[in-house]
């Protein structure tokens, strides 16, 4: 898979404009340390396809949305996801759930969700990316709202990678499509919630590329039993994001078919 600067450059410029903004505290490394860390990632073998769950958890942030534990998966849930595929799409959805958390600076959530993806983790016998010097290092700066997108963001490539190197290409895109569809749930859920759903809206319209490029992804693999029970549901929402062309508005019909059709999908994985 070729290396995707654009990626890199929406990370980067993410982590300038956290750093600019909230009164937060001075991030764990400096700046020529993170660009050097960042940097790193380009040299990997497989690099991330998607931006992460933070690019989506950013949009909310930025639309003077609020959080909200409701919609959410438990941490709870963990222990019932027995099938590897369960383990690997609910590690995605664990993933966005922080990513969220984190965003809304929300400590306590942020630490449980920690807990449940490095138990899915070692599950899934991913060794290399989510050790105890990573675990400690997010603790450290759970106030550090830079820092902590980082070195999560770090975890999300990790993982990726390693399963790649290792033969588990499914299982990664797997965890992707689980984070994704956490993404689009969260955000319809709190459109269904708000008053002034406009803004909100136009973020779900701008997931339309994440969507498209995740088809594109899963579709490489459409014969997999596991990967099959995602991918027709996300091929429809898929195409009513089609009809949006380039605008990033939405009819209220096309936000019914796109939010019915994650939950679909979402109560499958999450049970």
């Amino acid at each position: 898979m070729k290396k995707n600067l654009v990626y890199l450059s929406f990370f980067a410029s993410s982590l300038l404009l956290l750093s600019c903004g909230g009164g937060k505290k001075a991030s764990e490394e400096s700046t020529a340390e993170k660009k050097e860390e960042i940097e790193t990632f380009v040299e990997k073998e497989f690099t991330y396809p998607l931006p992460t769950a933070f690019e989506v958890s950013q949009m909310l942030g930025n639309a003077n949305t609020s959080y909200s534990g409701d919609i959410i998966n438990s941490p709870s849930k963990v222990d019932q996801y027995v099938a590897t595929w369960q383990k690997a799409a609910n590690l995605g959805v664990y993933g966005a759930d922080l990513s969220y958390a984190a965003t809304f600076d929300k400590t306590q959530e942020t630490i449980d969700f920690l807990d449940v993806s490095k138990k899915l983790i070692d599950q899934l016998n991913i060794t290399s990316a989510f050790n105890n010097s990573m675990a400690q290092r997010i603790e450290n700066n759970m106030d550090n709202i830079d820092s902590l997108i980082f070195i999560v963001t770090e975890s999300f490539y990790d993982t990726y990678n390693y399963l790649n190197q290792n033969g588990e290409e499914k299982t990664s895109i797997l965890v992707i499509a689980g984070s994704v569809i956490e993404g689009l749930h969260i955000t319809c859920q709190l459109v269904k919630m708000s008053e002034n759903k406009g803004e909100l809206m136009t973020v779900l319209a701008n997931q339309k590329a994440q969507v498209s490029k995740l088809v594109e992804l899963m579709n490489e693999y459409k014969d997999d039993e596991n990967v099959s029970k995602v991918l027709p549901n996300l091929i429809y929402i898929n195409l009513v994001y089609e009809q949006l062309g380039e605008s990033s508005e939405m009819t209220e019909g096309q936000f019914n078919d796109i939010s019915s059709g994650v939950q679909e999908m979402r109560d499958h994985i999450v049970g």
